[in-house]
């Protein structure tokens, strides 16, 4: 789960004639930001950030772009330096092509450093104004880079009050430059989303997913997981019997809440046999209480893997929506990205479920496939239209790492890529030509023409899954190899992930434990406030600020169950460990009462800038548990667990073995789960990234306890083993004395 692009991957292709822009930003927590919007001006570009990543020898750079925050003025600089000949830039020092360049741009403006929210969006509108004046691009969706666009507007008009057409307008402009074009769609789209969702009891219900991770072949454009039906058809039988299985167990647990919606996805769904395809949809049918579900959609995606036979399956379970995807209607172009079917394919495809009774027939298709131009587009929609689908969506091509077009660019570097407004509009217009409208809409990265896919459907066809799963309006259990389920808190504000392995093998021969993953993910985020009420040390912590704060008790248990781990790995005494595994539990308990500070009037956007309030907490911890009779293990383990090795730490600045082994073993445990955690300013990284990220800062740990750390991290699966609810009790407030 790599949230930010693989340095590797980003390095690719640099040699002796590569170009490259450099971001001197000496702060990581607006990295991503920053490196996306510059990535939105210049996709056909390197771009590295000196937080990161090490220039070579090698690099030429184009552009330098010098973020500075000042704190004194409470302003932001923004310079951008360069030449008109980037190959004289080879350089590996920041200051060294600051001396070589000159000046091409500087914008700067006030902010309230206080406020994260308010300075991202500064920042990043200095950085467009500062890329439009040397690049002369404009981007349609302006400063915002995240795929869910619309929940701006939406979030909007959900208000008690609702905001105005007006005012929304004027919103979306001011603070983040979207276009005219694109700030009237997702309006429009947003108001008909609410009102699609308005007869559906979505908060109190859920949706369920299952990926059948097997395709015919795999497309050029495709990083999805799929598996080729040829080489996997031995055991297709053996995957539909674990997904049954990881049904039965779903079933159980959401017994007497609401199913909404079901979505068959992949992959190919219909690459199953019919029989395969008979016993999952009846498994379906036959554990789940359909009353109240709303659309049973089955991605028949392509059309040759469509029969008849299987048709008649999906009427018999009572399937209401499918897809039939040709992505294009040009067969050259069919050819070059490896469909393997024929246009005459998806027109016989669609006619025969015509025939057999379905009357809500989605059609994907592809804008910016290669070689094709709008005249391509056009007759695409032409064709289109003598087929009378009942909804379409409309895909701008996104040429993710894993996709074969962007892994062999030098096999297909001839290949054209084209999208833009006009291309758009075209698609728009033969939406509304077929009584469509648009209905939901997301955004990825690398999206060609910095465009959108938009879904436009006639009334009462809109497919209501897409809305719930882009909106993250509802719990999605998701089943299957490569699945991911999102569980939306009640609160409508917060939503976490448990995922299924990839692999298709891994997933067959590890089913129980991919179920076990629900079962203790459920269990914590369902059943955890009252299994915390009988633990005192989290207890503690729920009483240390009157109101609750699942994310620092978790925090506080993934560090214990690591300390616990690195504990055993250096051979400490058991009494040791115990203490070592409360001392993790608990050693932010300060932060909690420093909630009002540390977090702008949400407890899910910390304010980074506070340090003040953030170098607080490890006393302020330590104070508290001090009344409550905690060893001094315990105590100066919390107390010092934000020195560093090298003495530039906090609170005292201890050094080397004067800081306690306790302190130095909570060092290395927090300094991993926060990175591989999620954070409102960043996306949790893998953990391949998170140990890099350590290794080069490794001055600041203990390297005896460090290398412990190493071979813990490699011989665990970090959500098994760490991060799930595994609570050390306080057996001096009577709790009860056990480390599980």
């Amino acid at each position: 789960m790599v949230n930010r692009p693989s340095l590797v991957m980003r390095r690719n292709g640099i040699g002796d004639s590569a170009v490259a822009i450099l971001i001197d930003l000496k702060r990581t927590d607006f990295e991503y930001d920053v490196w996306t919007l510059v990535r939105e001006f210049c996709p056909e570009k390197e771009v590295y950030t000196n937080t990161t990543d090490k220039l070579g020898e090698e690099d030429y750079i184009e552009y330098l772009i010098s973020i500075k925050f000042d704190e004194v003025t409470s302003k932001i600089h923004v310079e951008i330096y360069g030449e008109e000949d980037a190959m004289q830039h080879r350089c590996t020092d920041i200051n060294d092509c600051m001396i070589k360049m000159y000046s091409l741009a500087y914008v700067e403006d006030e902010t309230d450093f206080l406020d994260r929210k308010s300075t991202k969006n500064v920042l990043k509108r200095l950085i467009y104004r500062a890329m439009h004046n040397v690049t002369g691009r404009e981007l349609p969706w302006g400063t915002l880079t995240g795929i869910r666009p619309t929940k701006i507007p939406m979030s909007l008009l959900e208000r008690k009050k609702p905001m105005s057409f007006e005012k929304i307008y004027d919103y979306m402009k001011k603070t983040y430059y979207v276009s005219d074009e694109k700030i009237n769609l997702s309006r429009d789209i947003a108001q008909r989303e609410i009102k699609i969702l308005r007869n559906i009891d979505y908060k109190n219900g859920y949706s369920l997913y299952i990926g059948i991770p097997f395709c015919p072949s795999t497309c050029l454009y495709c990083s999805f997981t799929s598996y080729n039906v040829s080489v996997y058809k031995s055991k297709m039988n053996a995957y539909v019997e674990s997904v049954i299985k990881e049904l039965e167990y779903v079933a159980g647990e959401f017994k007497g809440k609401k199913l909404n919606t079901v979505y068959f996805g992949g992959g190919t769904p219909t690459t199953l046999e019919p029989e395969q395809l008979d016993k999952l949809l009846g498994k379906v049918k036959s554990s789940f209480d359909f009353t109240y579900v709303q659309e049973f959609t089955v991605e028949a995606g392509r059309p040759d893997s469509i029969t008849e036979e299987k048709l008649l399956v999906l009427k018999k379970h009572g399937v209401t929506r499918i897809s039939i995807n040709p992505q294009t209607m040009k067969q050259e172009t069919l050819d070059i990205i490896g469909r393997k079917h024929t246009v005459q394919q998806v027109v016989d495809a669609f006619n025969l479920a015509r025939r057999l009774g379905f009357d809500n027939i989605n059609m994907d298709f592809i804008v910016g496939l290669p070689n094709e131009n709008i005249d391509d587009v056009r007759y695409t929609m032409d064709e289109t239209m003598k087929l009378n689908p009942d909804s379409i969506t409309v895909h701008s091509l996104a040429i993710k790492r894993a996709a074969r077009l962007n892994m062999f660019k030098d096999e297909y570097k001839e290949l054209s890529i084209e999208n833009n407004q006009e291309i758009m509009k075209l698609t728009a217009d033969y939406a509304k030509a077929m009584d469509m409208k648009p209905y939901y809409l997301y955004r990825q990265k690398n999206i060609a023409g910095n465009m959108e896919n938009v879904g436009y459907a006639r009334e009462g066809k809109a497919g209501i899954y897409n809305i719930l799963i882009m909106e993250e309006k509802q719990t999605i259990v998701a089943l299957g190899a490569g699945s991911v389920t999102k569980y939306v808190f009640p609160d409508g504000e917060r939503l976490e992930r448990v995922d299924n392995v990839k692999n298709v093998d891994q997933y067959i021969e590890r089913i129980d434990e991919m179920i076990e993953r629900k079962v203790n993910f459920f269990n914590r985020v369902t059943k955890a406030p009252e299994v915390e009420k009988k633990v005192n040390s989290v207890y503690i912590m729920r009483q240390a600020l009157k109101k609750d704060v699942p994310e620092a008790i978790e925090h506080g248990i993934y560090v214990s169950n690591m300390a616990r781990l690195i504990g055993k790995e250096l051979g400490l005494p058991e009494k040791v460990i115990y203490e070592l595994a409360q001392a993790g539990v608990l050693h932010d308990i300060g932060k909690l009462q420093l909630s009002n500070y540390m977090y702008n009037g949400d407890e899910n956007s910390f304010v980074v800038e506070q340090m003040r309030y953030v170098r607080m907490h490890s006393k302020l911890s330590a104070d508290i548990l001090k009344d409550k009779n905690y060893s001094d293990f315990i105590i100066e383990s919390i107390l010092y667990h934000h020195e560093n090795y090298d003495g530039s730490g906090y609170p005292d600045n201890l050094s080397g073995e004067s800081i306690p082994l306790g302190a130095r073993i909570l060092r290395v445990c927090d300094v991993f789960i926060a990175l591989t955690s999620n954070r409102p300013y960043r996306k949790a990284f893998d953990v391949e990234t998170a140990v890099s990220l350590m290794i080069e800062e490794v001055k600041n740990f203990d390297m005896k306890v460090f290398l412990a750390f190493l071979k813990v991290v490699h011989e665990i699966d970090l959500d098994r083993d760490i991060k799930k609810l595994n609570v050390i009790a306080d057996s001096k407030l009577g709790g009860k004395n056990e480390v599980k």
